[in-house]
């Protein structure tokens, strides 16, 4: 038959988790809420265990061993204990529990614990039987045992306690309260039981009684087991426990009590002198005074104490009335300086002689504490006066006990007039309340209370102050006073004041951006670094087809349909390289309106911690200014380039049909005619725009370092490769290529580069892996390659195959129409840049610059008015302004055709940004031409259509 256990838990979770183990563990098992109901189930049937909540049993109202013993049950108890609860092994003893189990449970112990206590259940049952037997013997041997002044215990023939008396607190100290039918070694502290186990052991052996003698503490215990036979069958065992120490006590233990005691007289760090009280001689001493006072031990015992103090008759005094405490007294060294000690006295009869015992602890540390405290509340004094925050210390009434010169002055009171009076004096009633709510409720966890209040200076100012006041707490918790410091902040509070009032305008601006973004008709999306949707306007709704309410958390290339879309291929290299992308135009398929030619732009979005956060994406129809621009012969420039003579058209022409193509394009002209610039337009203006341009400068680097850098190289390749290196063919894949100057480059690499262009496939250095590149090559250079084909420099296969689209840019001084445009540009720029405003230049500025044969181009062009803008304060840029070479180089008139003096004699030389008096000005010049009169202004034509149409002129 299974085993039955009851369990009283009022937790359901732990109660079902405990009787789920049991019952797969074969056991049956009751449960319970309650004591209540536990005892009632109970009373139907006898449980073998109980397993009852710690917490239901410390609530009370029931008590389920009272009723197990009321009913005649044995029943072993075990307690369901938190794993916080504190001291359970306490809590298992007042409830006379077999033991504890912690909560979460755990199935190991809890099936151990069961099986354990079925075994005591069966245990219990048997000693009860017993107890039974033994009874009629138990009286006589109470009566026999109880006539001995020590401890016994009776136990039977398995060392189970049958009964017990005497002084067994005393002697045994056992470890259980309840020690009636326990194991008799289980309730002894293990250091006896062991030695208690190995004496029932003998005894068993034997049949004969064994006593032994044990230690404990200063208590000499001697303890008999006695065995109990009948009929030659070992039936139990009579224990006795006697106090034997005053038989044992011998000079031994003597000896060992006075080494005791001199390890503790030598041990102490204070001075120790054992004096006779009558006469003050020393009769002992310990070795920290010997130390202290330099004497020999021998020589100071003998000596009179009132020769080792420097007050022997007050000494002697306190000794003879009992004194125990002298506060401060001064010990005489052997070299005759002293030191001040604390001495403490105390008294004892030794035969017929009082001794003092006097105990000296050195204080001298002490004196220099008290001494740095004196001069620290002296420098404090001294600081608090030289602050400029106001400073006091009031009592818990409100009473003013300290307070510094600046809060004199600042009430304009006296600093002794305004001891004495009260602090709240000066506070508006609603502060004054706030402050003595704070000191009724003060506690040492919470001792600091901060408040701004309004305070009227002296003279009539009323003034912010930040009052941090400090409770100073006695050992009842109570206020004693309060030290508060007080901060005048009346700026910063103005300062806040702004502050909102300037995030209330910021607000606002915000809505009229929020307004001003949904009517805006350009197409706006802003996306995060995921491209996931943060914001987006109507049009950009409609560009992309989508609910513009569901679009916010959606990403981006979930919405659009078919791969390469050019916005989110724009989107994705913003992201990646964290640089902005302006006036990229292409045709796009609209749904619902067909191709239509867009401008994207594109920005990065940075936070306030400067990172980027994501993008935001401008798509701007473009188509009705596509149109004009195709119908206009002459353009102000192209992508970046800027000029409009007609050789710069013929290039604007060529760079626009090539940029849609793949076919590899050289680059040719002067240094300073805008090559990289050409690159750049070739590259935004095609397919591949949002994917990366990569750039070399072949001849600033050596052969070996241009083959790294163009195919890369692996970790070893050469010395100092130490890892992998990514070349700039791969980092270009999917974009762009520009090498520029390549006609300078070695006859070796020209061959790797003929075979990487001719099959498009390279391997880096110190690797046989062959890789596939998808990027468009565009080369530049400023070398005659034909004629460095002749003298054998360059190869000539590798010419023929770069020549496949040659691009020829024509150096500044052939197109000196150019140059009035250039200057404004540039002005422009320097304008922003140096934080200046330039107007223009002078008119012997521009003869010497149309006159000029500037060989180094535009680049020598810029250089030159940069120079002039760092020296100009503004405005006009003068002759005197402009770099010495230049004028000594052009004394003479400037020779000038007499179409590009014409032409430039006609240029209004503006601002960069014309107002509304210049561009009608130049429209009047220009009878109503919008086209030339953009021309003359430097600005897009669709920004003068746009602002006629804000002035309301029709033209």
């Amino acid at each position: 038959m299974s085993s039955t256990i009851l369990v009283a838990e009022g937790d359901a979770a732990i109660r079902a988790l405990i009787r789920d183990i049991l019952v797969s563990g074969g056991y049956y098992v009751e449960t319970a809420s309650s004591l209540a109901s536990a005892s009632a189930l109970m009373a139907r049937q006898e449980p073998d265990v109980l397993f009852v909540s710690a917490d239901l049993v410390f609530e009370g109202g029931c008590d389920l061993s009272d009723d197990a013993d009321r009913l005649g049950f044995q029943v072993p108890l075990i307690l369901l204990v938190d794993a916080a609860f504190d001291n359970p092994v306490e809590a298992v003893s007042m409830n006379r529990a077999l033991s504890y189990l912690k909560k979460p449970v755990d199935r190991f112990q809890l099936e151990m614990l069961a099986r354990q206590g079925v075994v005591a259940k069966k245990k219990m049952v048997k000693a009860a039987g017993h107890a039974r037997e033994i009874l009629r013997m138990q009286t006589i041997v109470h009566a026999t045992l109880h006539m001995d002044d020590g401890a016994f215990f009776v136990l039977d023939e398995e060392a189970s306690i049958l009964d017990c008396g005497g002084l067994i607190q005393e002697l045994v100290n056992p470890i259980e309260e309840q020690i009636s039918g326990c194991d008799y070694l289980s309730v002894l502290p293990e250091f006896i039981a062991i030695r208690q186990a190995g004496t029932l052991s003998e005894v068993r052996a034997t049949m004969k009684t064994v006593c032994i003698e044990e230690k404990r503490g200063g208590v000499v215990v001697e303890s008999c087991i006695k065995p109990i036979v009948e009929d030659e069958v070992l039936t139990g065992f009579i224990v006795t426990v006697r106090d034997v120490t005053a038989k044992r006590w011998s000079e031994s233990g003597l000896a060992a009590a006075e080494k005791q005691y001199r390890s503790v007289f030598e041990g102490a760090t204070d001075a120790i002198l054992l004096i006779d009280k009558e006469t003050g001689i020393v009769i002992d001493c310990n070795g920290a005074s010997v130390r202290m006072l330099g004497f020999e031990a021998d020589a100071m015992c003998g000596r009179d104490i009132r020769t080792m103090v420097d007050h022997p008759d007050q000494t002697m005094n306190a000794m003879k009335t009992g004194v125990k405490r002298i506060s401060y007294e001064y010990l005489r060294r052997k070299n005759g300086s002293s030191f001040p000690v604390e001495l403490s006295l105390s008294y004892y009869t030794n035969g017929a002689r009082e001794v003092c015992v006097m105990s000296g602890q050195d204080i001298s540390r002490h004196k220099v504490v008290e001494e740095a405290l004196r001069e620290g509340a002296r420098l404090y004094r001294a600081v608090v006066e030289d602050q400029t925050e106001l400073i006091c210390r009031f009592k818990a009434d409100g009473t003013l006990n300290f307070v510094n010169g600046a809060y004199a002055r600042f009430f304009g009171e006296d600093e002794e007039e305004a001891i004495g009076s009260n602090v709240f004096a000066h506070h508006a009633s609603l502060d004054r309340q706030y402050f003595v709510n704070w000191l009724e409720n003060a506690h040492p966890a919470q001792p600091v209370f901060d408040r701004e209040i309004m305070l009227t200076r002296h003279g009539g100012d009323v003034r912010w102050i930040h009052w941090t006041n400090r409770a100073v707490f006695n050992d009842r918790k109570a206020v004693l006073s309060v030290q508060a410091v007080g901060r005048d902040v009346t700026d910063r509070k103005l300062a806040e004041n702004a502050l909102g009032r300037a995030n209330q305008e910021k607000e606002q601006y915000r809505l009229n951006l929020v307004a001003t973004f949904k009517s805006i008709p350009d197409a706006i999306l802003t996306v995060d670094n995921d491209l996931i949707i943060m914001a987006s306007n109507r049009a950009a709704a409609s560009l992309f087809n989508f609910d513009r309410g569901r679009m916010r958390g959606l990403d981006l290339e979930d919405l659009v349909e078919g791969d390469g879309n050019p916005c989110v291929g724009v989107l994705k290299q913003v992201l990646k390289t964290d640089k902005p992308v302006r006036g990229y135009e292409i045709e796009l398929e609209i749904k619902g309106i067909g191709e239509r030619m867009v401008e994207i732009n594109c920005s990065p979005l940075v936070g306030q911690d400067r990172q980027h956060n994501g993008a935001v994406l401008v798509v701007r129809d473009v188509s009705h200014v596509a149109d004009l621009e195709k119908q206009l012969q002459q353009r102000h420039g192209f992508r970046g380039i800027v000029g409009r003579s007609s050789s710069m058209q013929d290039i604007y022409q060529l760079l626009e049909q090539l940029s849609s193509l793949d076919s590899i394009v050289l680059i040719l002209g002067e240094s300073g005619t805008g090559k990289e610039l050409a690159a750049e337009a070739l590259h935004y203006g095609g397919v591949r725009a949002g994917k990366p341009l990569v750039k070399v400068n072949c001849s600033a680097l050596s052969e070996s370092l241009l083959e790294s850098e163009l195919f890369g190289h692996v970790r070893g390749a050469f010395t100092g490769a130490v890892r992998d290196k990514v070349g700039r063919i791969q980092a270009a894949q999917g974009g762009t290529l520009f090498l520029d100057e390549i006609g300078d480059i070695s006859p070796l690499l020209q061959l790797k580069l003929l075979r990487f262009l001719e099959q498009k496939e390279y391997e880096r250095v110190g690797e046989s892996k062959t890789y596939s590149a998808d990027v468009r090559i565009l080369a530049a250079t400023n070398v005659d390659l034909l004629e460095s084909v002749r003298q054998g420099v360059f190869r000539e296969d590798l010419y023929y195959r770069l020549n496949v689209m040659p691009v020829t840019l024509p150096p500044l001084r052939d197109r000196q129409a150019d140059i009035p445009l250039l200057i404004n540009h540039f002005l422009g720029m320097f304008s922003e840049h140096f934080g200046k405003s330039f107007e223009g230049v002078s008119q012997e500025v521009m003869d010497l610059f149309m006159g000029y044969s500037w060989p180094g181009n535009i680049r020598e062009l810029r250089h030159a008015l940069e120079h002039a803008c760092i020296l100009a304060p503004g405005k006009t840029v003068s002759l005197k302004h402009i770099r010495k070479d230049l004028t000594d180089n052009s004394q003479s008139s400037p020779v000038m055709m007499p179409e590009i003096i014409s032409e430039y004699q006609s240029v209004h030389f503006v601002p960069r940004k014309p107002g509304k008096e210049d561009i009608l000005a130049a429209l009047q010049q220009n009878v109503g031409n919008k086209a030339r009169t953009a021309r003359q202004l430097g600005i897009h034509r669709a920004t003068l259509y746009r602002k006629l149409k804000a002035w309301g002129i029709d033209t």
